[in-house]
């Protein structure tokens, strides 16, 4: 049969997203290049999501091309099997890929965060209710029906569970993991020491997963509501859709804080071109992803001089202490968001005394 209008929408909604997508994909990596960093296991995950999430377009474009979207009662039996094969397959991939874009950002908080102990212990909390998570649903998709083929290719002794009941279960359980993770930054960033306006920008670019929640909310509505079981294919392509939405949002809100660099590199300089000297310089302390100013502190930065009747002693040391308390650390989360970030320890030592006297420089980089 032809290609359905609600198929067509369908496709160029795929099209564009699939396109942004890429283009995200693309300049994280891009800003792994600039910073003169390899790939890290955010990035591999969100890299596997995004494979993950393409193989479903191409499954989606299958069943399109065989009446998805159109009316179940004016399609073949042929193209009915096209729709219930795809099924299968989607619900593989969509699990994987919303498993890895999960577990990207939980790796990007122990990175970010790496002072904030409470913050890493409930990250390693929630990434293994994210690992139990697609452990327990792998089966459970590919379980639905007995043996697999049973809805396309039916044998004696073969059934199928409701397909809306793991439905249900896998969408609530999205979305009590993604508003774990979408919250769970928030209390370290309120911590940080800078200007109210930037903690409340950063907590809105990790909080932008609660849209993602939103669409799951609605996917979850969708699947409630009687009127998509009444017509099962052209349900089907609403769910599809917003199953997709859900990935790609995912896809570019786990892969914002990693595109810094770029913002850094190509947009901040176009904006400072355009403002005062002093307005750049104090624009610089507080940009996203720059290095603010340490404050001295007596932990922090310290000198101790020794006297002696015969000699003396001087041992001055400038920069930063292995040792920070969490509230101190202004910059966990905006200076790992700058991969080439450098820190400098200076060192001098000078003594003096009957056999003459010495002076050690130390330069630690």
């Amino acid at each position: 049969m032809a290609i359905s209008p609600a198929g067509v929408r369908l496709s160029i909604w795929m099209a564009v997203f699939t396109l942004v997508t890429t283009g995200v994909i693309a300049m994280r990596v891009w800003a792994l290049h600039l910073t003169r960093k390899s790939l890290h296991l955010a990035d591999y995950l969100v890299i596997v999501a995004y494979i993950s999430t393409v193989a479903m377009v191409g499954l989606n474009y299958w069943a399109i091309i065989n009446g998805l979207g159109a009316h179940t009662k004016t399609l073949s039996e042929s193209e009915l099997h096209v729709q219930l094969k795809m099924i299968v397959g989607v619900s593989m991939t969509w699990l994987v890929g919303t498993v890895c874009c999960k577990l990207s950002i939980l790796a990007l908080y122990t990175t970010l965060f790496r002072t904030f102990r409470p913050i890493r212990i409930l990250v390693w909390v929630v990434s293994g209710m994210v690992t139990a998570y697609f452990i327990a649903f792998v089966p459970v998709f590919l379980t639905q029906c007995h043996p697999i083929s049973y809805q396309w290719h039916p044998v004696p002794g073969g059934s199928c569970r409701d397909l809306e009941v793991q439905e249900i279960a896998s969408i609530s359980m999205n979305i009590v993991l993604d508003s774990m993770i979408a919250l769970l930054p928030l209390p370290a960033i309120w911590r940080l020491r800078m200007p109210i306006q930037n903690k409340i920008t950063i907590g809105i670019m990790f909080g932008m997963g609660l849209f993602v929640v939103a669409v799951m909310v609605w996917r979850l509505i969708l699947t409630l509501d009687p009127a998509t079981a009444a017509d099962f294919v052209k349900g089907l392509y609403i769910i599809g859709l917003v199953s997709l939405l859900e990935l790609w949002l995912s896809m570019i809100v786990v892969s914002l804080p990693a595109l810094a660099p770029l913002f850094r590199h190509y947009i901040e300089p176009l904006y400072a071109n355009k403002q005062p000297r002093a307005g750049r310089l104090h624009e610089a302390e507080h940009t996203i992803g720059s290095d603010p100013p340490r404050k001295r502190t007596g932990e922090s930065l310290y000198s101790d001089i020794e006297m002696g009747r015969s000699y003396y002693s001087a041992h001055v040391k400038t920069g930063v202490s292995s040792s920070q308390s969490e509230g101190e650390d202004t910059v966990g989360l905006v200076r790992n968001m700058q991969p080439n970030a450098i820190e400098m320890r200076r060192e001098v030592v000078v003594r003096e005394g009957e056999g003459g006297s010495r002076s050690d420089p130390k330069s630690q980089v």
